[in-house]
């Protein structure tokens, strides 16, 4: 803004005040007065400087009735860019002598004459456009308000106009959705006029209905009811359309269920409010689409009783929960109150698919739709009257229904796992008892859990009620006092069985979750040591020559002599000591075969002979077998391999006719030791046919070949089959994030369908979800860079695939967002905050407090921190700063198009989308030159309602920048053809 001199703007005033005189006196056309106003103001220098609009309407209103001559020095004045619309709009808003109807009446007239073009032509008249707008509406509201108290006592036909005039200029402002967004930033602005013009809204109403001689034109109540409403979504409504098909819960629920089992309710469903609000979905359908994915996957793991278990239990225990968790936050209740009007919507959307309730209450043996609703009733969700209507509608498919063979587990799922829960508390119970008392009691129900399928059961409700943790712990403690109980002189070899059982269960736990899922990070017991020191973790072996150090040769040469002598069942050897020590055992064996010193058949003996005395030790020697065979040449392998099938043998009927219940504890010895063996000497697997082992990290398969395999089961079948699932977690761990997202890209961007690009964006959120902050991070700095720089793969930017590049982006950066907060949260509660972070923490809030005092909007849109006091974290933070640093360099200059162009555009309009109410916390990172370079470009593309939602217009610097694009857009609308 130029600075003048107070004397020298009085000067100047002062001649153009004389001036308007003159040419009144000397009845100067307006074009004689477009000549002789260049005297006093030079070109390029506004008449709003000198107030000279104020200076002519106060000229032209001087009389009864305005002077339509000087007011034609006012429109000549606006024509040639002397004076603003701003101004002339807020020295309208000052005239308040509404007695003067002629006078009022010419200037709504003269207000009618530009309301439609109102723009703004400079830097100056941006920032007070908004609040002129909302100043002419007050203005006008008080006109009609004066004239309605005065109807129709004084001159009806003149009130009558006057009334007609200011709804007419009313409706045209409302009408104009830039004139409207700039009311808006008024409001933001300046909220006490607001408050006024409201005000002034309920009076005029409240008038209208008084005097009921008055006829009000039909539009003004919606007019008034509009501005009285100045709400975002109903000025400018964005039409979000959720999507037809939905592929991504399913697949979410896949990756959640295999990666983190045990998850915090609320953190599953905070992951299921993120998709509902990027992919706009209602709370029914969210229900409904949550309740197929599990089904889906019910049903793709009814085959292994351990996954159906698993599932069952996730999809009868947990998703429950979920759902009235999901109520809680953001559902509503019938009139009644007694059931929830989504929960009931969406049951009734589901049996609408009958094929997959049918496939999965033959394979489940049950009515998989009445078994989820019985909890759904428990928890005041669904009302009786509902359970019986859907158990009527399914009564009759089912009794039609022909039931498959049972595989997996035998019988009614549900009711499985219904009895699994009072199972599982009263072993917890009983484990937390004194073990002196019910040691041979205990060590019977193990026995007869882990003889059938009732263990998978059990640990399948402990994973997915967050007690599996528990569950290991006191086992542990069970596991230590039989150690001890075992190791007493002249104890019964079934204390020793006690110890083996728990030790069998313990291991299968941790291979099947992992030992940083199940036990603690420093524990001291027997097996916590034994885990870290010798137990094999997700296929990383531990060196075998650092498990020999562990041994004691004396105890070895012991166990040796033991074995030769056909005395190993009565040895007065620790089971500890045993444990340890089987490692050197088995070296020596191995060693003494390899060398013909013994013979196979001795081998084979030996061998039994110490499974035999305990099942534990098969598995403890196994783990030294293959930590070797990891590190040896193939051609050394054969023989260890032998001795490893050896251990996994199933038992003979010598074996189980010798052993206390050895038929029980063979069946986990086995499963444990043939996982191990998987680990180091995969089985071939033919490329159709997919690896279903959920432990087995490594494969024979070229790793992109393993990743094709998966794709091509995916296209098939159109959804992700949760054994598909074990092997892409296998793969990202193997190859690292950068190389699997790369990968994952490529093949997203050969489809060419509209449909095959949709499952596919929503499949690969999904899988990301097994660590989606680092496959986030690739994405944003690593990929996405690629495409936008590379002038090869620039070539892959055209439409559709860049819309569908920038909307995975921009899912990917909300659902990285979630999970990091869900991160802090939890993490809170576990350890106190790192230094780092309390400084990262201490230099924001300093920014912010420097940032309030500046006013260059570039430092403000380096915030870190939105209004919500949410912190985006790294590595979030620093992907967002380089990815926005990018677009700044390539969305064009001068109006130019280019690929990199429109997927910036369509990245912008994807985050105001689908993060509403956060689509801010993100934007803040945004340089403010961006938009004004994508408008000119695409002005075809933009709405006042995208502009309005890209700041935050909370603060002043948005709300600047807002109106800044406003008017741009206003002016590249208003431009001739």
């Amino acid at each position: 803004m130029v600075t003048m001199d107070a004397s020298k703007m009085t000067s100047k005033t002062s001649s153009l005040k004389a001036l308007i005189l003159k040419a009144w006196r000397e009845r100067w056309t307006d074009i004689q007065w477009g000549i002789n106003i260049k005297t006093i103001l030079p070109r390029g220098v506004s008449g709003d400087l000198y107030n000279l609009a104020d200076c002519i309407l106060q000229q032209a209103m001087v009389g009864c009735g305005a002077n339509q001559l000087v007011i034609s020095y006012l429109k000549h004045s606006l024509a040639s860019h002397i004076v603003s619309y701003a101004a002339v709009l807020q020295r309208i808003a000052k005239f308040d002598s509404y007695h003067k109807p002629y006078c009022v009446l010419s200037l709504l007239e003269f207000l009618e004459s530009f309301i439609d073009n109102v723009t703004c032509r400079s830097k100056m008249e941006e920032e007070i456009l908004a609040n002129a707008v909302s100043s002419i509406i007050l203005w006008l509201l008080q006109v009609y308000h004066y004239s309605l108290s005065k109807y129709p006592s004084s001159n009806p036909i003149q009130s009558q106009e006057l009334l007609e005039k200011s709804t007419s200029l009313l409706n045209s402002i409302v009408s104009s959705d830039f004139l409207l967004a700039m009311f808006y930033l008024a409001k933001q602005n300046d909220p006490e006029e607001y408050a006024e013009v409201t005000k002034k809204c309920q009076e005029i109403t409240g008038f209208m209905m008084m005097n009921t001689q008055f006829k009000a034109p039909l539009t003004i109540h919606d007019t008034l009811q509009k501005i009285c409403n100045m709400v975002i979504d109903k000025i400018a409504p964005l039409n979000n359309k959720p999507d037809t098909v939905s592929y991504c819960l399913q697949a979410l629920v896949a990756v959640n269920v295999l990666a983190n089992p045990s998850a915090d309710v609320q953190q599953l469903s905070n992951q299921l409010i993120i998709i509902q609000r990027i992919k706009c979905f209602s709370l029914s359908r969210l229900y409904c689409e949550l309740i197929r994915a599990c089904f889906i996957s019910l049903n793709d793991a009814s085959k292994d009783a351990l996954k159906q278990a698993l599932w069952a239990a996730f999809t009868f225990l947990k998703v429950p929960q979920i759902i009235q968790c999901i109520h809680n936050m953001s559902g509503t209740l019938s009139k009644e109150g007694d059931y929830s009007v989504e929960v009931v919507e969406a049951f009734e959307k589901l049996l609408q698919s009958t094929p997959l309730l049918d496939v999965v209450d033959a394979r489940n043996s049950c009515n998989s739709v009445i078994s989820l609703l019985e909890p759904l009733v428990k928890l005041n969700l669904v009302s009786e009257s509902h359970l019986s209507y859907f158990n009527q509608k399914r009564e009759v498919k089912d009794l039609k229904l022909q039931k498959l063979e049972p595989t997996g587990l035998q019988g009614p799922v549900p009711t499985f796992i219904t009895r699994a829960e009072p199972t599982l508390a009263g072993i917890l119970k009983t484990m937390g008892g004194d073990f002196h008392k019910i040691l041979d009691s205990l060590y019977s129900m193990l026995c007869q859990i882990v003889g059938g399928t009732t263990l998978d059961t059990i640990l399948a409700v402990a994973t997915v009620e967050g007690k599996l943790k528990l569950f290991v712990s006191r086992l542990i403690k069970f596991n230590e006092f039989a150690l001890v109980a075992a190791s007493e002189k002249g104890a019964p070899q079934s204390r020793a069985y006690i110890f083996d059982i728990t030790f069998l269960i313990l291991c299968s736990i941790v291979q099947e979750y992992g030992a940083n899922v199940v036990l603690e990070e420093n524990g001291d017991s027997f097996f916590d040591k034994w885990v870290r020191d010798f137990m094999p973790q997700k296929g990383a072996y531990k060196c075998p020559n650092q498990i020999l150090q562990k041994c004691e040769q004396q105890l070895v040469d012991i166990f040796i002599h033991h074995l030769n002598d056909f005395e190993f069942k009565n040895t007065n050897l620790k089971p500890h000591d045993l444990c340890m020590n089987v490692s050197g055992v088995m070296k020596e064996v191995l060693f003494a075969w390899e060398q013909g010193s013994l013979s196979t058949a001795d081998v084979k003996r030996m061998l039994d002979s110490m499974r035999q005395k305990m099942a534990s030790l098969a598995v403890c020697g196994s783990v030294w077998l293959c930590s070797y065979i990891n590190v040896v040449h193939q051609d050394a392998i054969v023989k260890p391999m032998n001795m490893v099938q050896q251990l996994a043998n199933p038992p003979n009927e010598v074996e189980l006719s010798q052993s206390d219940n050895f038929k029980e504890r063979a069946v986990l010895m086995c499963s444990i030791i043939r996982k191990m063996q998987y680990d180091v000497h995969p089985p071939t697997v033919p490329k159709t046919k997919s690896i279903t082992l959920s432990h087995c990290i490594v494969s024979s398969q070229p790793i992109l070949e393993q990743l094709h395999t998966v794709w091509d089961d995916i296209k098939t079948r159109g959804y992700l089959h949760i054994d598909a699932t074990h092997i892409v977690q296998s793969v990202l761990n193997t190859a690292g994030p950068v190389w699997f997202v790369t990968n994952l890209i490529k093949e997203t961007l050969k489809f060419r369908h509209q449909e095959d690009l949709d499952r596919s964006v929503d499949i690969i959120l999904a899988i990301f979800h097994l660590d989606i902050e680092k496959c986030t991070e690739a994405l944003l700095q690593h990929v996405l860079p690629q495409y936008l720089y590379n002038a090869k793969l620039i070539e892959e930017l055209v439409e559709p695939q860049s819309t569908v590049l920038a909307k995975l982006c921009v899912y990917c950066i909300f659902a990285a967002l979630e999970q990091s907060m869900t991160t802090k949260t939890l993490g809170s509660r576990k350890r106190r905050h790192d230094d780092s972070d309390d400084l990262d923490a201490i230099t924001s809030s300093k920014l912010r407090r420097l940032n309030d005092n500046s006013s260059d909007s570039s430092v403000y849109h380096s915030q870190t921190q939105s209004s919500t006091g949410i912190i985006i974290k790294e590595p979030l933070q620093s992907s967002l700063d380089m990815l926005f640093q990018t677009f700044s360099q390539l969305a064009g200059k001068n109006g130019q198009v280019t690929p990199q162009t429109q997927f910036i555009l369509q990245f912008l309009i994807f985050i105001i989308q689908c993060g509403q109410d956060r689509a801010q916390l993100i934007l803040q990172k945004m340089p403010s030159e961006i938009v004004p370079v994508l408008v000119k470009a695409l002005p075809d593309s933009f709405t006042v309602g995208i502009i309005l939602r890209l700041y935050d217009l909370t603060t002043p610097y948005g709300r600047k920048d807002a109106a800044r694009d406003l008017c741009l857009l206003r002016n590249m609308r208003l431009r001739p053809e």
